[in-house]
């Protein structure tokens, strides 16, 4: 999301000049789209709020009346704002000027740019205020891991060039559309200039990573950006990584507020630091390796499989058996059932893993039914 009065920092843009609409300069800009053809007479299908338009008004040379019917059309769309190259026009219909400066739709004239660099650069603005993007293959490579020291810190120097003693990561997950993060935490990044110093954010699947450079263990940046920007506990959830102090050890920190924040979304929390990972330290890793998944829901499918073919809840059993810390009795209660029941369907899981008389079912169970919980999370069941 930018402004449409930052339009005047675009450097290409040759002689760019306001002459109607300044009442609009703080309208937000979310696309620079093209026109080509009278919208007037198309029904105005490819526009929408927050567009900034841009022609040169090929569709409507030497003839002024289409130009203000068809940009009376778009103004009444309720556009952001126009763009006019003066390739075929040196000034427009008074009627647009008038209808321009009562809606406050800042209508703009420029000279010889280009009109696809116009969009372009445009473009790259709002990608770079509003996304927070440029830096998915660092991440990608840090995350992967299999990197030198060497590799790793040149990774990190093109995230961060200024470097700091000490730094921490977290990652955010918003419960809504990613886009409507991202704008208010620009909003607050914008409000409380003196955060730009400390925090770089990042874009990265479908997550905002946010590194805060830290001059001392107490600072916080990260709890003071989510307040400026008015995020409350019931709109993201969050992973939290432990205080870094060595570059190399950036990709571990990754690891460790990606793992914490997916944590944070299964478990129902706001907030989860590295530090109360426990098991999901571990489970997290393992999701990711395509043969341990493979074994979890060829384990897990063939147990559906004997409750959809004899109508029982062994799945059912299996997951509140190890929600209740594999006590029976506590299962039983929890699934208004005998203890002997559990038992019994326990031995029908048992067996049905191939593990009849092995002292290692417990864990083997309660590793399977956690690790099924993140992939059922991820949506790869």
């Amino acid at each position: 999301m930018i402004r449409i009065k930052e339009l005047f920092r675009l450097k290409n843009l040759k002689n760019l000049r306001l002459i109607a609409g300044d009442g609009g300069l703080e309208r937000t800009v979310t696309a620079a789209v093209l026109l080509e053809y009278d919208p007037s007479r198309m029904q105005l299908p490819d526009f929408y709020k927050g567009d900034l338009v841009v022609t040169t008004l090929a569709y409507a040379r030497g003839d002024n009346q289409l130009v203000a019917h068809s940009l009376l059309a778009l103004m009444n769309q309720g556009i952001a704002g126009l763009l006019v190259k003066t390739a075929y026009f040196d000034a427009l219909p008074r009627d647009v000027v008038d209808m321009a400066n009562s809606r406050g739709t800042p209508l703009f004239l420029f000279d010889e740019t280009y009109i696809e660099e116009v969009i372009l650069e445009v473009t790259e603005l709002i990608r770079g205020k509003r996304h927070f993007s440029g830096y998915e293959q660092e991440l990608d490579a840090l995350k992967r891991g299999g990197l030198t020291a060497e590799q790793m810190k040149e990774h990190v120097r093109r995230i961060d060039p200024v470097g700091c003693a000490m730094y921490r990561l977290a990652a955010i997950i918003p419960d809504g559309r990613l886009n409507a993060l991202e704008e208010r935490v620009y909003a607050a990044l914008n409000a409380e200039p003196e955060l730009t110093e400390h925090l770089i954010c990042m874009e990265w699947r479908r997550k905002l990573i946010v590194l805060s450079r830290m001059e001392a263990a107490e600072e916080e940046h990260i709890g003071r950006l989510l307040e400026c920007a008015g995020i409350t506990g019931t709109e993201i959830c969050a992973g939290i990584a432990e205080i870094r102090t060595e570059p190399e050890e950036f990709g571990m920190a990754l690891c460790e507020a990606v793992y914490a924040a997916r944590a944070a979304k299964l478990c129902g929390r706001a907030m989860i630091t590295g530090s109360e990972l426990g098991l999901y330290a571990y489970l997290f890793p393992m999701s990711e390796n395509a043969y341990v998944r493979d074994q979890c829901l060829r384990q897990m499918e063939s147990i559906r499989e004997y409750d959809h073919q004899n109508r029982t809840s062994l799945e059912q059993t299996a997951r509140v058996y190890v929600e209740n810390r594999m006590e029976i009795a506590a299962a039983a209660k929890a699934l208004f059932q005998h203890p002997n029941t559990v038992r019994y369907r326990l031995t029908k899981i048992q067996k049905l893993m191939g593990m009849e008389d092995d002292a290692l079912f417990g864990p083997m169970l309660s590793l399977m039914v956690n690790l099924s919980r993140i992939l059922e999370e991820e949506g790869r069941t």
